[in-house]
């Protein structure tokens, strides 16, 4: 009867992790072409930093808008409306004539995005679910993240190459469109608002949930913390790992190997999760610790290595790092937030998230201006170090 259970569970869910491949697959896709596109429009340097940051900067408020609707109104209107939203943006991107129009093209797609991923991931831990099939839906959720991350770009790269950056476009807006299509076909089914599921005792004195109040719970700031440090590093990575690849001579088909590299590691890492990883480590905490603290050592290592050989190691380490931490810290979330407010924690954890990609690349790239022999990696393993410290002494509180 159980195992029946999870198998009807895991085809009611299927839907939504095709969603969140397709959401996640349309940032990816973008990162090979974004820059020469907005440059082929005429930008300066300057407007392509903008172009490129203002995605992150509207999708943090996208991601807490979305928790508000999601306790409110219950997940699917944010899913539709970030689907459609979208698709809409990925339009428009064919119609810009400029850079500036390049600029709010993103800054409306970052937010209808914002809207998309949290409604998916609280998706999954809608209704009653055993504790173990819980896990493995976080398990599934992240690797989905790390297979798009290996597709998205190869994709767009090799459509681009061939038809130019108007049909990778129009073809990430089909395949947006086609999950709406689905998502309104197959989850339909209403979904209780967050506020109606609140835990025991908790009923008669719901507080003000802000992000304020949310930043108090230590737990949930630990994780946050991590969060940055985690998205921060990666950021910082996916702007210099080129940079740094050139030095060693690599050509551009090892540099995109470097990264597949990484990304498969990952979803490895996290496929193994429920069933190996996590009875190891026994707690979440551990996974977010034991992850960043392999970031950090992946990134020293990647900056030192005098070798293609050994930057391929540091890109492994990485993978074990990001999926071990990004596990620990979605189970943090689930684990501390009350289903009353567990929408709105969740868009304020992916709001660090995006908030991590945006501040980080540009402060490393700052130190590394001013101070040419601290290489942006150092700056990130840095602060990824103060985040680790911090988010383990908020916990512990």
């Amino acid at each position: 009867m159980l195992q029946y259970s999870l198998k009807k569970e895991n085809l009611i869910k299927t839907p939504v992790y095709l969603i969140v491949f397709c959401a996640f697959f349309d940032t990816h896709a973008q990162m090979p072409i974004l820059a020469p596109y907005t440059l082929s429009l005429g930008a300066t340097p300057f407007l392509l930093g903008l172009v490129i940051g203002f995605y992150s900067l509207f999708n943090i408020f996208g991601n807490y808008t979305g928790g508000i609707l999601i306790d409110a109104k219950g997940w699917q209107q944010p899913l539709f409306l970030g689907l459609a939203g979208a698709a809409l943006g990925l339009l428009l991107y064919t119609r810009a004539e400029s850079a500036y129009h390049l600029i709010i093209v993103r800054a409306g797609h970052g937010f209808m995005g914002g809207l998309l991923v949290p409604a998916a991931l609280s998706s999954l831990t809608d209704g009653k679910i055993f504790r173990s099939f819980y896990n493995s839906r976080l398990a599934l959720f992240g690797s989905t993240i790390g297979l798009a991350a290996v597709t998205g770009p190869l994709f767009a790269g090799i459509t681009a190459g061939y038809l130019g950056f108007h049909a990778v476009y129009y073809s990430l807006a089909l395949l947006l469109l086609s999950a709406l299509a689905i998502a309104l076909l197959l989850l339909r089914k209403k979904s209780s608002p967050g506020r109606k599921q609140t835990s025991p005792g908790n009923n008669n004195d719901l507080p003000d949930i802000t992000i304020k109040w949310i930043l108090t719970r230590p737990k949930l700031r630990g994780t946050f913390l991590f969060a940055l440090g985690t998205m921060g590093s990666t950021g910082t990575l996916a702007s210099f790992l080129p940079e740094r690849a050139e030095l060693l001579g690599l050509d551009h088909a090892r540099t995109g190997l470097l990264f597949a590299t990484f990304a498969i590691t990952a979803i490895i890492v996290q496929l193994l999760w429920p069933g190996l990883l996590k009875p190891l480590l026994k707690k979440d905490l551990s996974g977010c610790t034991i992850g960043l603290a392999f970031l950090c050592a992946a990134l020293i290592l990647a900056a030192l290595a005098p070798s293609a050989a050994l930057l391929f190691t540091a890109m492994i380490l990485y993978g074990i790092g990001f999926g071990v931490s990004f596990q620990g810290m979605l189970g943090m979330v689930m684990e501390n937030a009350d289903p009353a407010w567990r929408g709105r924690a969740i868009g304020v954890f992916f709001a660090a998230y995006s908030l991590g990609v945006a501040v980080m690349p540009p402060l490393s790239g700052l130190v590394w201006q001013y101070v040419p022999f601290i290489f942006p990696f150092y700056t990130s393993a840095a602060v990824a170090l103060l985040s680790l410290g911090a988010g383990n002494k908020s916990c512990s509180n």
